[in-house]
């Protein structure tokens, strides 16, 4: 995951000197980034596993921010379309969009830590929906709103058997 290091506290080199050194150059790459220089140009060299978790990172940051996005309209009194992805948010109260906020931002800045794994931020998101989903749901309102219909548990009966 994440480690917070900068990405571009990295080693300077030229093409010429790749080139030239090329096992060097990679053997640093290994510990953190290289920018490779030609003419006017900049590269990057840097792990492909560091690549794919900085990629993961800015999707999982786009995907919040659309969120954050649609909840902002929504407190500014905006009507979602219900064709829009986050339709569902409408189902809760302004303070419950807050603590939506408030956990998701938490999650995402953990997993960018690199504390917990990027995939509980969407986890986190899931949860939130599937609750709003369940609020919605015919049923689920039926079976809170039906009267309790409890019945006091009888005390068991022992029934001895033939092998006492």
């Amino acid at each position: 995951m994440a480690t917070g290091r900068p990405v571009f506290d990295d080693v300077i080199v030229s093409a010429t000197m790749l080139n030239r050194r090329s096992g060097e150059i990679l053997d640093q790459a290994w510990e953190k980034s290289v920018t490779i220089t030609r003419n006017e140009q900049l590269f990057a060299l840097l792990r492909r596993d560091q690549a794919a978790e900085m990629t993961a990172l800015l999707h999982c940051a786009h995907q919040i921010l659309d969120l954050f996005h649609a909840i902002e309209r929504i407190r500014s009194s905006v009507v979602l379309d219900p064709a829009d992805e986050f339709e569902w948010l409408t189902t809760f109260a302004l303070d419950d969009l807050k603590d939506m906020v408030d956990e998701v931002y938490t999650a995402y800045t953990r997993a960018q830590r690199g504390e917990i794994p990027l995939e509980e931020v969407n986890a986190v998101i899931h949860e939130w929906q599937e609750s709003a989903w369940a609020a919605r749901s015919p049923d689920l309102g039926a079976a809170f709103e039906a009267p309790a219909d409890e019945v006091p548990l009888t005390e068991p009966i022992l029934v001895s058997t033939a092998r006492e």
